[in-house]
């Protein structure tokens, strides 16, 4: 007797195919260099191209969409366009992951040490880049303000993903967002989406003035002090999160 639990195998063989289509035509994506804005085809003209029924191609454009690869624009001169992937949704789904896989807390902060602190050795590498300073220099001048004004600290992360920007490795930036985000998870359940106003002032000025140190230390060209003067900053927010999720 058969499952009844299992797909029909009309429906199986549907998703099988459209996930192949998703990625051919990913991968046809890829090779002509991720043109953002570009119209890969009309529906009609991809169920031609592809031999696939309509069926199959709308679910295949589902599964582009939701890697934000792809978009259907419908009505006149739509068709199915390529877009920039979020990394917003890519963080999310690898966050949700490792909460499935039930992460440590201490093995996420690790991770995130180790991370940063490599952000740090190459944008030290490329300080005397006008445009490394100038962004730094921004997010320095905005935090304090923001963080007070939306009664989060959320913004205080702004320095950090900036690193993680201006070390010019998207691998890198991607997974310190990843850590960042989840480690900012764990902490708001454990004490609540929104916090005392002075308890926010005085983690803001003391995020700031390690902020502020870092940034002066490497426009100095003191790599070595400013990696401390990170390390410092790292270890006093990583045991703020074990102390938090523990004692929740």
């Amino acid at each position: 007797m058969a499952d009844n639990d299992s797909p029909a195998p009309a429906a199986s063989s549907t998703r099988k195919r459209a996930e192949q289509l998703a990625e051919e035509i990913e991968t046809r994506i890829l090779a002509d260099g991720w043109l953002v804005g570009e119209m890969i085809g009309s529906e009609a003209a991809l169920i031609e191209q592809y031999n696939v029924s309509r069926g199959v191609l709308r679910e295949a454009i589902r599964l582009l969409e939701h890697h934000g690869s792809a978009q259907m624009r419908r009505g006149p001169g739509g068709g199915l366009f390529i877009t920039p992937p979020e990394l917003s949704a890519v963080s999310r789904s690898a966050a949700l992951y490792l909460r499935f896989r039930k992460v440590d807390i201490s093995q996420l902060v690790i991770a995130r040490r180790t991370l940063e602190l490599n952000n740090l050795e190459l944008v030290g590498q490329r300080i005397r880049d006008p445009r490394v300073i100038s962004q730094l220099k921004r997010v320095l001048d905005a935090e304090i303000s923001e963080a007070t004004t939306e009664g989060s600290t959320r913004y205080l992360r702004g320095f950090h993903l900036a690193l993680a920007d201006l070390a010019d490795n998207p691998v890198m930036g991607l997974f310190t967002e990843i850590c960042m985000s989840l480690q900012n998870e764990f902490v708001t359940e454990a004490k609540g989406a929104r916090r005392e106003k002075s308890s926010l002032a005085e983690d803001a000025a003391q995020s700031h003035k390690a902020h502020a140190a870092i940034y002066e230390a490497l426009i100095n060209g003191d790599i070595e002090r400013a990696r401390k003067r990170m390390e410092r900053h790292l270890d006093a927010i990583g045991r703020y999160t074990i102390d938090n999720v523990a004692s929740h």
